[in-house]
């Protein structure tokens, strides 16, 4: 019934299938009267089933058109598609990065992927860990003698994991390079590429942008970029030094990400004038030929210490595995770690057969609480094994 199907304030609504039945069996009787046999098993009666369920299945195709124009409801191929008009791609499979410690003896320039970063053919200093994964260095350095925390891209795309102190061989031999190693694990772990919700939140926060100040707009348009997986924005619009910003300095952390193009999206948002803190660069080259330079810095890990008793129910617990799945647990930048939610997980881990109890978060190995928040605005947290202590209480 034209009543029954319409498009109203909360979307398009359509009759179910028993509806559209009902309201074929009444017209029916209507013509050939009310003692017509329209039982299931029936000639009439299966014409009816026909007839309804081809109603239906085109009302679905007129509910799935309908959703199909609507930013909050598209899913799948139609979702790409329709994004595309707000300049967003889905993000596919994307490469995981580690920290590694390199230590030099002399003046060393390491060539790294640089504008190649989002190439799966791109190449650089390279290094790998015990288990065969190779590492590419993500930005050129000239370094110095000493030890220098860089920043390595795994060569494979998807989840490529590195354990703490296992990337110690060097493929690519430079002189005065002596020795390298990962201290903590991954800082980001590749993955498949987005889920449809995650397309949709991040197109909805790209849409919102203009309306903000230029913080927040910097902020979600790095978002925006394909490998850029976090970035803060922070101001410092005092005449002094705040949480080791300038006065009157912003500061951008971004994870992941191509430079060129972080560096454009800082030199889009930041207004003239405004200094930027960072040891990363980015070079910008204006429409009228000249270039200017923009600052950032990438996001640095900090270990996370975690007791907790567990009390068995019943069986036994496997120590280990809870230790390397919790230690898969990952913090966004400036992330607070807590306890109760720490709980939770460990909980999903066991399972049934234990009761998690009396977990605590220390950044020191000492002086447990309940919550610990990174010292630095760039600083995330991230678990090892080793730092992670359980006590089983039968």
């Amino acid at each position: 019934m034209a009543d029954k199907n319409y498009i109203g304030v909360n979307g398009i609504v359509t009759q179910d299938l028993e509806d559209i039945r009902a309201d074929l069996i009444a017209q029916y009787q209507s013509i050939y009267g009310a003692d017509i046999n329209l039982e299931q098993n029936s000639p009439d009666g299966q014409f009816i089933n026909i007839l309804a369920q081809a109603k239906k299945d085109i009302l679905d195709l007129c509910v799935q058109y309908y959703n199909n124009c609507n930013t909050e409801t598209v899913i799948g191929i139609p979702q790409q598609v329709l994004y595309q008009l707000n300049g967003l791609t889905i993000k596919a499979y994307s490469f995981s990065y580690v920290q590694v410690n390199v230590t030099t003896t002399t003046n060393v320039n390491l060539s790294g992927l640089d504008d190649d970063i989002d190439n799966p053919e791109g190449t650089g200093y390279t290094v790998s860990d015990s288990n065969g994964n190779r590492w590419i260095l993500a930005e050129s350095q000239n370094l110095n003698a000493g030890t220098h925390l860089l920043n390595f891209r795994a060569a494979e795309l998807g989840n490529v994991t590195a354990l703490p102190n296992t990337i110690t061989i060097m493929e690519t031999v430079i002189a005065g390079v002596q020795s390298v190693n990962n201290p903590a694990n991954n800082y980001e772990t590749g993955g498949t590429g987005e889920t449809e919700s995650e397309f949709r939140q991040r197109r909805n926060i790209s849409t919102s942008m203009p309306s903000q100040g230029f913080e927040d707009a910097t902020e979600a348009q790095l978002l925006t970029l394909p490998t850029v997986t976090q970035a803060k924005v922070y101001s410092n619009r005092t005449s002094s030094t705040v949480n080791t910003i300038p006065a009157h300095t912003v500061w951008v952390i971004v994870e992941g990400g191509n430079s060129t193009e972080i560096g454009n999206v800082i030199y889009n948002n930041i207004p003239p004038g405004i200094p930027m803190k960072g040891s990363l660069t980015a070079t910008i080259t204006r429409p009228n030929g000249t270039t200017e330079t923009v600052n950032y810095d990438t996001s640095s890990p900090v270990d996370l210490y975690i007791q907790m008793n567990i009390k068995l129910i019943s069986g036994a617990v496997d120590e280990d595995y809870i230790k390397q799945e919790l230690s898969k647990t990952t913090f966004e930048i400036g992330q607070s770690a807590e306890s109760a939610n720490l709980t939770t997980i460990i909980k999903n881990i066991i399972g049934d057969a234990a009761t998690p109890y009396d977990v605590g978060v220390s950044l020191t190995n000492s002086g447990y609480s309940e919550i610990v928040t990174p010292t630095g605005l760039n600083e995330f947290f991230t678990i090892t094994e080793e730092n992670i202590d359980i006590t089983v209480v039968s």
